[in-house]
């Protein structure tokens, strides 16, 4: 059976609508924030273009519908970008979108009535293309690489905008009723190339926003459901507090930062529930072992590591308690397929005496000497030294005591 392209666009119209109204009614039962705002005007775009393409296609004499299409092919993936943008939290640059968008539909009508089907082609064309290679782009290089619905979006992104981009020199330098423009990068494959990269892209930022969600609403919570360490949101005006009292009468602090070795292993070779089982033993064991008035958060840098504040404590006592969640970590077994591993953890250590009761500046100067007791063979006990809020804002590297 074979598909007319007007058959086609009708059902690319209706696909395209279904799919792009997933998000569209996912973003709306939400608050609805910038990036939600942004790609509902973004997948509201893709279903104006998929509908005025159609329509045209029926109504040839209404040009103007062109227009309309082509501005927003434009702006559905400029939205995107601007999404992106706002996601990882920067400028969103909707200017930039609209802008582009309005270059589009200029250039059909300053063709007008007798620029046919294809007039603006190359501005829509290649609009397109570069809106599309800038969200991919923008989203491999951002903070949101590390989410696998991030990296799928992008390359849905990509694949288009080099599509597009294909598509552009073509219709450029052979035109679009070339035989090679007809037959490989026409209306109808175009169509069912589109049909996948919306409906991809729709469950991509659908998955990306769920994702959202539920970060904010665990960082509302006081306590992590798995670990039972503070999160960010409990943890650091509470840490804040007792460093203040703590100053007051220049009582010793120390703050342990702990990182568990081997998850990202144990997930490659085991799954992701072996690997969070790993992260809830050493959260259990570390409560376990907590002395009073301690303070235990999860890392709002790295999920997987934890903050321990020990009010009345120096580096040396904490180098003690440390040690001894570090061996009680080694005698934890973890069960795995056929048999069972053990934990391992590095520790680094920073205490007020060199770093005072600052929150930021002890968290960095721990999490420093965690990395280099990480590097250096890692299950070890570092102590960080009075440069390493310098090593943290980026300074030379000193070596310092190790336990």
């Amino acid at each position: 059976m074979t598909l007319d392209t007007l058959t086609l666009l009708v059902v690319a119209a209706l696909v395209i609508t279904t799919s792009s109204g997933m998000f569209v009614a996912e973003a709306w039962v939400r608050t609805g924030d910038l990036v939600d705002r942004l790609w509902t005007l973004a997948f509201a775009a893709a279903i104006t273009t998929a509908l005025a393409y159609a329509v045209a296609t029926l109504a040839t004499d209404q040009w103007w519908l062109t227009a309309v299409g082509n501005g927003t092919s434009v702006l559905s993936v400029w939205a995107m970008w601007c999404g992106i943008r706002a996601y990882q939290r920067c400028p969103s640059r909707v200017a930039v979108a609209f802008a582009a968008a309005l270059l589009a539909v200029a250039a059909v009508l300053v063709e007008g009535p007798d620029g046919g089907a294809w007039a603006g082609g190359a501005v829509a064309l290649g609009g397109t293309a570069v809106g599309a290679l800038a969200g991919g782009i923008a989203l491999l290089r951002g903070k949101a690489r590390a989410g696998r619905a991030a990296l799928v979006l992008a390359v849905i992104l990509l694949l288009g905008g080099l599509f597009y981009a294909v598509r552009s020199v073509v219709f450029v330098l052979a035109g679009p009723d070339s035989p090679g423009f007809q037959d490989y990068l026409g209306t109808a494959v175009t169509t069912l190339v589109n049909i996948l990269l919306v409906n991809g892209a729709a469950f991509a930022a659908v998955t990306m926003r769920e994702r959202t969600a539920r970060e904010r609403v665990a960082q509302g919570r006081n306590f992590d459901p798995m670990t039972g360490a503070r999160t960010n949101h409990s943890f650091e005006p509470r840490a804040v507090e007792q460093l203040r009292r703590s100053a007051e009468s220049l009582a010793p602090v120390a703050m342990v930062h702990l990182v568990p070795e081997g998850l990202e292993t144990l997930e490659v070779a085991f799954g992701a529930d072996v690997a969070e089982q790993a992260l809830v033993a050493c959260g259990e064991v570390t409560q376990v072992l907590l002395p009073p008035r301690a303070l235990m958060g999860l890392d709002p840098v790295g999920a997987a590591s934890f903050q321990v504040l020990l009010p009345g404590w120096d580096a040396g006592d904490a180098v003690e308690w440390t040690t001894q969640v570090r061996k009680e970590l080694v005698a934890t077994r973890v069960a795995v397929p056929g048999s069972h591993v053990r934990i391992g953890a590095s520790a680094g250590i920073a205490d007020v005496r060199l770093h005072g009761y600052q929150l930021g500046e002890l968290c960095d100067a721990a999490r420093a000497a965690a990395r280099r007791a990480a590097a250096d063979g890692g299950n070890r006990v570092e102590v960080a030294g009075a440069a390493d809020a310098h090593t943290a804002a980026g300074g030379d590297h000193a070596e310092r005591p190790r336990a």
